[in-house]
């Protein structure tokens, strides 16, 4: 008998750990920027002929992130200081993640002053962060990974099965927001939307003008990327909108699955290695040699990447990366609707569910195939797009952003228009009759 049952509690036990009673309202903000030359060439991770690298970024930022993080060779790869931490994607884009906050104009302040140090940094370069969902020059092969084996393994793993995960790990880049939950229930509910918003959040923060080198005219091009990546752990999570989802389903599904590796040694193998392939085999029976402690449930969580996450948070994943305005809008748009019950009820009704259904996690009269249609129609039809039986893309957007101005205060509201206008000009989109 191995430790199956005690691993599946463990990791059911740590989200539940994230639920905060009547004491919700913070804001997780997570961006992804591309580090390019002027030239539209990448800044990569090493510095090369006298051209700066994303590494003595990092030492630079140092002064105000202190705390570091190295990989085994002894190479900088983040850092962490009072306000939130910096490190890197695969292919030397550099994120920052913002400490959780209530109000967007802490976000924004710590935010730009990470755009700041690294404009200063980056400037007598000639280099710069660039705010796009792909590179919007060079292909994905074109692109070097970091010195982290995390991305080696992965990197193979996609290679293995055929897939287009090479484009993601090395080309694109997200904004990401995390919202609270009070309860087991209240995480499904915002999960639910979440996913259902998918292609609607993804269509207003919509910013993929170039794909592998090419103009790109196929809308929330970035969203069916990952359709494209792993289908057994990205998109809708499995069973989300059956009845009695819940921490147990979303662990059941994170335990049928391969976690691709992992990062520690096989129990009793004191000389093994500390980082292994598990390509074949499921998460149930790789970790079932021994209980698994809270940095393999972390890892576990993270080898995962549906439109919405659940970790210790609900972590709202649709988004391009923006410029900053746009960011801080999308930041303020989540707010208005995810933390806002007159919010939430109006969407829920929109999409057919009654307050019953949504109160005692129900089944709601849509799936996953709902979703995936609407991001079909959206890429064809554009703004015209008839999503969920009712709604044209344009009118659920100018919904969400009504509902989200009626339950912000006056100061958050003033975060709203520049993500409107960003969310209306989008010139490459194929609009349908």
């Amino acid at each position: 008998m191995g430790f199956e049952r005690e691993n599946e509690r463990a990791v059911a036990d740590y989200l539940a750990t994230g639920a905060h009673g009547s004491d919700v309202g913070r804001l997780g903000l997570e961006v992804e920027h591309h580090v390019l030359f002027g030239n539209g060439t990448q800044v990569a991770y090493e510095e090369h002929q006298n051209r700066v690298g994303v590494k003595d970024v990092l030492e630079y930022l140092a002064t105000w992130y202190p705390q570091r993080e190295y990989n085994a060779e002894g190479d900088l790869i983040g850092l962490a200081g009072p306000d939130g931490t910096v490190t890197l994607e695969p292919a030397a884009q550099l994120e920052f993640s913002v400490a959780p906050y209530g109000r967007v104009a802490h976000i924004e302040r710590a935010y730009m002053h990470f755009r700041e140090r690294v404009a200063t940094c980056l400037a007598p370069f000639g280099a710069s962060l660039v705010c796009a969902g792909y590179n919007p020059k060079l292909r994905a092969q074109e692109l070097e990974l970091i010195p982290k084996r995390r991305y080696g393994y992965m990197n193979d793993y996609f290679a293995h099965i055929g897939s287009y995960g090479d484009r993601m790990m090395r080309a694109s880049a997200s904004t990401q927001v995390s919202v609270d939950f009070a309860d087991e229930a209240d995480a499904v509910r915002k999960m639910r939307i979440s996913a259902a918003l998918a292609p609607i959040l993804a269509a207003i923060a919509d910013n993929c003008p170039v794909f592998e080198g090419q103009p790109n005219h196929v809308p929330i091009r970035r969203l069916q990327l990952w359709r494209e990546v792993d289908s057994v752990r990205c998109g809708t999570p499995p069973r989300l909108f059956e009845d009695g989802f819940g921490f147990s389903t979303y662990v059941d599904w994170l335990f049928s699955t391969s976690p691709i590796f992992v990062t520690r040694r096989a129990a009793g193998d004191v000389d093994g290695p500390t980082m292994r392939a598990a390509y074949q085999k499921a998460a149930r029976e790789v970790y079932a040699d021994a209980p698994m402690d809270p940095a393999d449930v972390e890892h576990l969580l993270s080898m995962f990447w549906p439109d919405v996450r659940l970790k210790r948070f609900v972590e709202v994943r649709p988004a391009d990366c923006m410029p900053s305005g746009a960011v801080l809008g999308y930041v303020a748009l989540i707010k208005g609707l995810f933390y806002s019950e007159e919010s939430l009820g109006a969407i829920e009704r929109e999409l057919g569910v009654s307050p019953a259904v949504a109160q005692t996690r129900g089944a709601w009269p849509m799936s996953s195939s709902d979703v995936e249609h609407a991001i079909g129609a959206v890429q064809t039809k554009g703004f015209a797009a008839q999503l969920y039986g009712g709604r044209t893309l344009c009118e659920w957007e100018s919904l969400l952003f009504t509902l989200a101005r009626a339950s912000l205060d006056a100061e958050e509201r003033t975060y709203l228009p520049p993500l409107e206008d960003f969310a209306q000009d989008k010139p490459w989109w194929v609009v349908g009759e």
